[in-house]
């Protein structure tokens, strides 16, 4: 591949993780505007334990392309590595007794592994911690919402967990 093809490649990579980026943030925004509204509507169409089934196939089916993630840029060396994945964004996640808490895992797991991809590790661990706050910090002004200290925990710890994953698995 030519020095060209590989600026265009690296390019067109960067575009696709800015667009992720900024799609999370937008589905952070949102969620947290529109949040009661669709928590009440997904009650609705997902009864029983619907939406705890979406949550979790979606977070095994995202460790899952994570995990082939890096193990194509690393290879297998670091595979034990990642099996603190499972936990973090598996486990804990089910043991949490609000089902809508887990979309925090998703959402802010995202977005720290993304962002980890896109900048410096300061640079993209700062811009997490600040969602991380911003996205409470809305909720404060939000008549339908309350902001929670325990929700900026969770948005924390998923961001520095999708983070150190990215880190993890650079190549």
């Amino acid at each position: 591949m030519s020095i060209h093809q590989q600026n265009l490649f690296r390019s067109s990579k960067s575009k696709t993780l800015l667009f992720s980026w900024f799609l999370l943030l937008a589905l952070i925004v949102c969620l947290s505007v529109f949040g009661r509204t669709l928590q009440a509507e997904s009650k609705h169409w997902l009864p029983g334990n619907g939406l705890a089934v979406v949550f979790i196939a979606t977070t095994l089916l995202l460790c899952l392309l994570a995990m082939r993630w890096a193990l194509k840029n690393q290879g297998p060396k670091v595979f034990w590595h990642l099996l603190w994945l499972i936990p973090l964004f598996v486990i804990y996640p089910l043991s949490l007794s609000i089902v809508e808490e887990r979309l925090h895992f998703i959402l802010f797991g995202g977005l720290g592994f993304v962002s980890l991809l896109l900048w410096q590790p300061v640079a993209g661990v700062l811009l997490c911690c600040l969602a991380a706050g911003g996205d409470e910090l809305l909720q404060w002004f939000l008549p339908s919402r309350v902001g929670d200290w325990r929700d900026v925990g969770f948005n924390l710890l998923a961001c520095l967990g999708g983070a150190a994953f990215a880190v993890l698995g650079r190549k």
